[in-house]
């Protein structure tokens, strides 16, 4: 019994150990993923592969009276807090992109599947009408590539519009 045990154990070790001798790439990126870039003149937070294929995440180009932050702060904001999600074991295999009131605030966040924001990305500045005036901001900057599987939902009353967006499946990964 111990031999069979300390085989397999053996086994396991010599396969693993092939792997990184052979550099083999790992399944999931081992660098952060998103980054803030210039895209056709406008800032764009991107999310890139290991292989550098890259998708368009937002796209900032918020009206400046809409927010108390420039695009640029949010880009890296929004950025480093997608990879911060990342880097704690969240999966962006299946991310919800939520525009929703927070604290009486329009804000835009990430929730997983149809739950309550997990992770907010930003607030905006006060409205009369918060929850309509972040799902038109949410609109107006995620990409037109990650807006095909939209999730419709009343939150106090007021029709919201969510995102599901599949990050691996976009960039190649399983």
């Amino acid at each position: 019994m111990k031999s069979k045990y300390l085989s397999s154990l053996l086994t396991t070790v010599t396969i693993a150990f092939s792997l990184v001798l052979l550099g083999e790439t790992p399944a999931f990126p081992s660098k952060p993923i998103f980054s803030c870039q210039s895209n056709e003149g406008s800032l764009t937070t991107v999310a890139t592969n290991n292989d550098g294929i890259k998708q368009s995440v937002f796209h900032w180009n918020l009206d400046p009276e809409t927010t108390l932050a420039n695009p640029q702060q949010l880009c890296d904001s929004v950025s480093q807090k997608l990879n911060n999600y990342l880097t704690v074991g969240n999966n962006l295999s299946s991310v919800t992109f939520k525009a929703q009131e927070q604290l009486g605030l329009p804000a835009v966040c990430v929730a997983k599947q149809s739950e309550q924001c997990s992770l907010l990305l930003f607030t905006l500045r006060p409205s009369l009408k918060p929850a309509l005036f972040a799902n038109t901001a949410l609109a107006s900057i995620l990409d037109r590539d990650l807006q095909t599987s939209p999730i419709k939902f009343q939150d106090r009353g007021v029709q919201s519009t969510a995102y599901e967006v599949n990050l691996w499946q976009l960039l190649g990964w399983k």
